[in-house]
């Protein structure tokens, strides 16, 4: 398995289960976003069958998206040409933090409030 980021509401990817993102939601989520194309299934051993998910950065790269355990695991977002700032806009949208496997977090782009500090 390689480096992760991860869709989360703490700012420990190891802490989602104090604020989950529930699967519903995510599923809700993913499935109206244009962004976020539904390409097949995961099929994780501890809970079964999952929706994958495929965005595709301005760059050319593709992440994969699945949900597990109250958080959205994004593979293939450490490319060097994947738009670490759009993951992080798409996650604002869910009301949620970009975070890596470290611990890392990702700031999203400057809202009208952030541009004039």
């Amino acid at each position: 398995m390689g480096y992760e980021l991860h869709i989360t509401r703490t700012a420990d990817a190891m802490d989602t289960e104090e604020h989950p993102i529930a699967f519903v939601e995510w599923i809700t989520f993913a499935r109206t976003r244009r962004a976020l194309r539904e390409d097949g299934y995961l099929d994780l051993a501890h809970i079964g069958r999952q929706p994958l998910f495929t965005w595709i950065s301005p760059g050319g790269g593709a992440v994969c998206f699945h949900w597990d355990a109250g958080q959205v695991t994004l593979s293939g977002a450490h490319a060097p040409d994947v738009d670490r700032m759009a993951l992080a806009d798409l996650a604002a949208e869910l009301t949620a933090n970009l975070v890596g496997d470290d611990g890392e977090y990702y700031a999203g782009s400057p809202g009208p409030s952030d541009a004039e500090h």
